[in-house]
Parts: C-alpha cells; sequence; structure tokens
C-alpha cells in the first residue's frame, strides 16, 4: 500500500472507548479536519441528557437511528441519511440514539 498524506490506514487505529456509550477511530488531517467512525450506543434510562456541540459536522449514517436535537427543532437520521451541521453557537446540538440499536456513522469535524 502507498503512503499519501490523504489516505487514513483504519486497521491500524483501534475502536477507542471515549465515553460509556461513544466508541470512536479517528484521524486528524494536516489540514485540521477531524475524520471519525463513531459508535454511539443508546444511555440507559435516566441518564442525564448531554452537553451542547458547537462543532461543525458533516455526517453519513451507516446504520441505526440518531437524533439531532437543536435550539428550534430537532431531526432524526438513520441509515444511508447525510447531515451538515456549520459550527457556531446558532447550530448548536444534542445527539441521541433512537430505539435500542448502536449506530454506526461516519463524520467530519471542521475546525472552528
Amino acid at each position: 500500500m502507498s503512503t499519501s498524506p490523504y489516505l487514513f490506514p483504519a486497521a491500524e487505529h483501534p475502536l477507542a472507548q471515549a465515553s460509556p456509550t461513544l466508541k470512536l477511530r479517528e484521524a486528524v488531517s494536516g489540514f485540521g479536519v477531524a475524520l471519525r467512525y463513531q459508535e454511539r450506543a443508546p444511555s440507559p434510562p435516566g441518564t442525564p441528557e448531554g452537553a451542547w456541540c458547537e462543532t461543525g459536522h458533516s455526517v453519513f449514517i451507516l446504520s441505526g437511528r440518531i437524533r439531532y436535537r437543536f435550539d428550534d427543532h430537532e431531526v432524526v437520521a438513520g441509515p444511508g441519511d447525510m447531515l451538515h451541521i456549520p459550527d457556531g453557537p446558532a447550530h448548536r446540538h444534542k445527539p441521541s440514539v433512537v430505539g435500542d440499536e448502536v449506530v454506526r456513522y461516519v463524520l467530519t469535524e471542521f475546525p472552528a
């Protein structure tokens, strides 16, 4: 396999446990963009909602269903859906799993 600043050999990076409900594999490019594969499990009943996120993302859902709550609405995305959330407080959001299935998705995170 050739080397390139554009290639991320994901198999060389373990799936890390970032929180009790989130596993991720991350590559940060020399361009400041993070590319992540994430697996988000449903939160146990009674778990408090997480903090607001103000980071910009583009997301591609592989499996499962995820809800993004915004100040003025919410959206549910499933397999094959793509979202783009700009960065900043006007687009702050909170993700949560819909149902009992782990959500598997790929996202990019853009520098502010």
